[in-house]
């Protein structure tokens, strides 16, 4: 990567960083039971069908000139109003979920380790957001350079992490689990994989370079994968699959992040283990609630065609913020259950909806992409197929 210019790279680390968050600190918790195998084929094909649905998204913000275009633009312009509805629902709830599975998790970690806030998981969640969101008003070559510091101390705190681990890893339990058990997972693991909400941001950012969106895309996104497999290998290696302090004992219980922080503690007895993994769950949410944030803002400054206002980043923020620091205060379900709705969005808002539109504007509209996904109608109807039997498999979990 050292030939990559200076914009690119922080587009590779705001993709990563974005995806790089409640998703990944979820991963163990919702596939270690089913076992590390069944876990790492289940990422690697979310993987492979989410990367299609981002470079199919490609296709589709291609096909409008404006590099500042939304997704609500982007479906006036493909489909109409109906459409255009829809994708605000669905966006709208998926960032709102999203952001309230972040502050839920910023406080679990942060009232989970110092022991001073116990009694103040909420109150944690509550100042995580304010300044996080304070930081949306800065531009976004700031946004990008305070990002970098933050996925700089990521990699650092999940390396030391790593390290330190590595000797007390049992390599016995690679052997057990329920692989049946992965299905329940594909909501998280969909979240995990989900760069998708700061790409027409990141299409602005590079200048409408074609190339330096692809290139950005396929490391941003490869840079979880791999760290995705590495935390699997290590939390599966400290925790037992069945039994107490055990993966299949933090699968529906409330506050699982917070539990497996614990469960890692008392199983292992490590010096500052449970510092370094709480460090480097606060760095994973944090880079990846800039990207919502983000994201949403810039969404709904679009949305709203608030740019006529003077103070229109301020109105932007402020509607990105209130709502989901409401949906903590009123609705405090836990962080695993907003993980588990949102991947359902996801899968409507990623994969059915920019199917349709290049599909409505390839062979209806007759329009011109500068980018075109290869396959034709088949890749298409591949990907509709997949899309059909994963929401099959997630809605007969939920239900």
């Amino acid at each position: 990567m050292a030939n990559i210019e200076s914009k690119t790279l922080g587009a590779v680390f705001l993709i990563a960083g974005t995806a790089i968050g409640a998703g990944m600190l979820g991963i163990p918790v919702a596939t270690g039971a089913s076992g590390f195998w069944a876990a790492s084929i289940l990422m690697l094909s979310i993987f492979t069908f989410m990367i299609a649905t981002l470079f199919l998204l490609i296709e589709a913000l291609y096909f409008c000139p404006n590099p500042s275009t939304n997704l609500i633009g982007l479906c006036r312009k493909l489909s109409g109003g109906v459409t255009e509805s829809i994708a605000w629902l669905l966006f709208l709830s998926l960032m709102y979920i999203a952001s309230a599975s972040y502050i839920i998790g910023s406080g679990e970690i942060i009232s989970g380790s110092i022991e001073a806030l116990q009694e103040y998981t909420i109150a944690c969640s509550i100042a995580f957001a304010v300044f996080f969101s304070a930081i949306a008003f800065f531009k976004m070559s700031w946004v990008d350079w305070l990002n970098r510091i933050l996925v700089l101390g990521l990699i650092l705190a999940f390396g030391l992490l790593v390290f330190t681990s590595t000797p007390h890893i049992q390599l016995s339990s690679f052997s057990d689990g329920k692989p049946l058990l992965a299905i329940t997972a594909i909501p998280t693991v969909l979240t995990a994989f989900t760069s998708h909400i700061i790409l027409p941001s990141m299409r602005d950012y590079l200048d409408n370079n074609l190339t330096k969106v692809k290139k950005s895309i396929m490391i941003g996104c490869g840079i979880p994968l791999l760290f995705y497999l590495i935390w699997e290998f290590v939390i599966i290696g400290l925790l037992p699959i069945t039994g107490e302090y055990s993966l299949t004992e933090l699968m529906g219980k409330p506050d699982n992040l917070k539990l497996m922080i614990e469960f890692l503690y008392e199983t292992h007895k490590l010096s500052n283990f449970s510092a370094l993994v709480a460090l480097f769950s606060f760095f994973a949410i944090s880079t990846s609630f800039w990207g919502v944030m983000i994201s949403l803002r810039d969404f709904i400054d679009d949305g709203l065609n608030l740019q006529r206002f003077k103070h229109h980043k301020l109105y932007s923020i402020l509607l990105a913020f209130l709502p989901p620091v409401l949906l903590v205060l009123f609705f405090p379900s836990g962080f695993s259950t907003f993980l588990h709705y949102a991947g359902i969005i996801i899968l409507f808002l990623y994969a059915f909806l920019p199917i349709y539109l290049v599909y409505n504007a390839r062979y209806n509209l007759k329009m011109n992409s500068e980018y075109t996904l290869p396959g034709g109608k088949i890749m298409l109807a591949l990907l509709f197929i997949l899309s059909v039997l994963i929401l099959a498999s997630t809605w007969m979990y939920l239900s």
